[in-house]
């Protein structure tokens, strides 16, 4: 490695209150590696990644859907979930029912979300 001191920085697909992933992207220059750790064990050991491995990894962690509740629902969280970062990825938002993750999945076209998202809006007010 470098003498270069690795500048940690959390995941941002880090929804679970913290405890993910940090990454020192800036020893790609003065070292030509990325050290990853466990965020919940700072004092742990690192992993050492090639950049083109870290981006690799990255490309991966923005395919995986997240899931979001929807922000209308005030039953109590059983509501729709959308996964709306695969539109730049995979060019599709895919739906669920909140209260059956397993269960089938619709996937719309960003212009349908877009769509769906402005009746939402209208049905609301």
């Amino acid at each position: 490695m470098t003498a270069e001191a690795p500048h940690w920085f959390k995941s941002s697909y880090s929804d679970n209150g913290g405890a993910c992933v940090e990454a020192a992207t800036n020893l790609v220059t003065s070292g030509g590696v990325v050290p990853v750790r466990d965020s919940k064990n700072p004092n742990g050991p690192s992993l050492t990644l090639h950049p083109d491995a870290w981006n690799g990894l990255v490309q991966f962690a923005q395919r995986d859907p997240h899931w979001l509740k929807s922000s209308y629902s005030n039953n109590g969280g059983q509501c729709v979930e959308a996964a709306t970062n695969l539109i730049v990825t995979d060019g599709v938002v895919p739906l669920r029912d909140s209260k059956n993750s397993e269960g089938p999945v619709l996937t719309l076209t960003p212009d349908a979300w877009a769509g769906l998202i402005r009746f939402a809006r209208q049905a609301a007010v």
